[in-house]
């Protein structure tokens, strides 16, 4: 057989890969994993000559866990494992796109909790090297990412724009106003913009992983949440969005910015720094507004404000009926929307089982990929099979194959039972035992499930919580005998290896 010329096959390869054969400079790295920036062309988001469009799932914690902390902050910021978690749920739900949450700040109540902005124009590594992580690890799963920087609530364990304000030795509301704490956030967004990400060694402004930009969280809530006057503030609000735009802007040339509310949306459509306009839709939050229980009817009238002139992106949405969801979501795919991301997803821990966090007192608690039975009371299941739809179609696609979970779990000993450190994707587990480590194996449970907890509203924040839960007792054992565990994840498309093999 005659074998091709290596160096011409090498040559092409090489072509493929050089960022000066795509548009607009995807990254001056052959690192990147995305040939393009993101882009807008009218009301449309553009990945190179193709639209963009999406649905996915909002990912708070992706960047760091605010709440079931262990006294020693072993699971503070997320590992590389609980970040590919959550990634490989989003990607088997088909989504292209999340959103971190707000960039955290000091306070003395959370009890020295570390966070990314620990005292004034001071940024903590260990942290920065988090979100190091979570913008390089996008690349492999084709993840796009939407980053506010600043949240406008003072939410325990992240806090915002007061305590930002609090750090310059300012009283709340100077944020906004005070020449000194904007010159102290100019100072963030000089740090954040430039910084040289310590994976993948691209600087934030030059890495097309990250979608857009956003000013903040819902500085829309910030006179509400505060009982002040929204007369009085959105103009104050407006004046800092305008402002901190066009000092973005002129710092990073490469990406999106997407405004964060709290001020007449016409100012933020004719603002030629302002990119993306952003909705939050809840049919709960919006009974406790009176305002409409339908969502489908308010994206598509903010559709109409913003059509041919700037894309709209529904960055926030849930906490409804399924039936109002699936509306919604039909109204952002054919309305042109540019895409929907649900709130919101949480990891698998490290150390056994899964993040929980409750969603203001609803039966509505975070969603843990493919569903589980628990979920049952806010259709978890059926919705993020609806989510997966939604998330081709919105493409001109038919959903693609389930795959097989991954990676293997480990099987831990925990209190007197067991607990393990799960697989993306399992519908459920299968444990067997032996009374040699290299068996015979025998099924001991199978069917088994990770996600069990019905009452995370009492459960979140207790101190039980900062353990993982035990998730399986052998029933069958008896004292001062010893035998050997080994468990596998399943699901529709096949099984992982077993775990390494857990005595006991």
């Amino acid at each position: 057989m005659k074998l091709p010329n290596i160096s011409i096959i090498l040559s092409i390869a090489l072509l493929l890969q050089l960022p000066g054969i795509v548009s607009k400079s995807a990254a001056q790295n052959p690192g990147t994993g995305f040939r393009h920036f993101i882009t807008r062309k009218g009301d449309k988001l553009m990945d190179g000559d193709q639209e963009y469009r999406f649905f996915g799932l909002a990912a708070p914690n992706i960047q760091q866990n605010e709440s079931q902390i262990r006294e020693d902050r072993s699971n503070r910021f997320p590992d590389d494992y609980e970040i590919r978690d959550i990634y490989s749920g989003i990607q088997r739900t088909g989504g292209l796109a999340t959103r971190t949450f707000s960039l955290s700040v000091y306070h003395p109540d959370d009890k020295n909790m570390p966070v990314y902005l620990p005292s004034r124009r001071s940024y903590n590594e260990e942290a920065f090297q988090c979100l190091d992580r979570v913008i390089a690890l996008a690349h492999e799963y084709n993840i796009r990412l939407v980053i506010p920087f600043i949240a406008s609530q003072s939410f325990g364990g992240i806090r915002g724009v007061d305590e930002f304000a609090a750090l310059s030795g300012k009283p709340a509301g100077s944020f906004w106003t005070d020449e000194e704490v904007k010159a102290d956030f100019r100072h963030f967004l000089d740090y954040i913009l430039n910084r040289k990400n310590t994976v993948n060694g691209l600087k934030y402004k030059d890495d097309p992983a990250i979608l857009c930009w956003q000013l903040g969280n819902e500085f829309g809530s910030y006179a509400g949440d505060r009982g002040l006057s929204y007369d009085v503030w959105n103009p104050i609000i407006l004046g800092w969005s305008l402002e901190m735009a066009s000092y973005i802007k002129s710092v990073d040339k490469n990406h999106l910015l997407m405004e964060a509310g709290g001020a007449e949306r016409k100012a933020f459509l004719a603002d030629p720094n302002i990119d993306i306009i952003s909705d939050h839709l809840y049919e709960y939050w919006n009974r406790m507004g009176g305002r409409p229980w339908q969502l489908a009817p308010i994206a598509r009238e903010s559709m109409k404000e913003c059509r041919g002139i700037k894309p709209l992106m529904v960055d926030e949405f849930g906490l409804g009926s399924t039936e109002n969801l699936k509306e919604l979501m039909k109204t952002i795919r054919e309305e042109g929307i540019s895409g929907g991301l649900i709130w919101s997803i949480r990891s698998h821990r490290r150390d056994g089982g899964w993040y929980y966090h409750n969603e203001g007192g609803t039966p509505v608690n975070s969603f843990h990929v493919p569903g589980f039975s628990v979920g049952y009371v806010y259709d978890e299941t059926r919705l993020l099979d609806l989510l997966r739809r939604e998330s081709f179609l919105i493409r001109g696609l038919s959903p693609d194959e389930v795959q097989k979970p991954s990676p293997a779990p480990v099987l831990f000993l925990q209190g007197d039972g067991f607990t393990w450190k799960g697989s993306a994707g399992a519908e459920y587990y299968t444990i067997e035992r032996a009374e040699n480590p290299a068996g015979p194996w025998k099924v001991a449970a199978t069917g088994l499930e990770d996600s069990v907890l019905a009452d995370v509203v009492k459960y979140e924040h207790s101190p039980a919580a900062a353990e993982p839960q035990i998730l399986w007792h052998d029933e069958n054992r008896q004292e001062g005998q010893t035998w050997y565990y080994r468990i596998k994840a399943v699901n529709q498309a096949g099984e992982t290896d077993y775990s390494p093999v857990c005595s006991k």
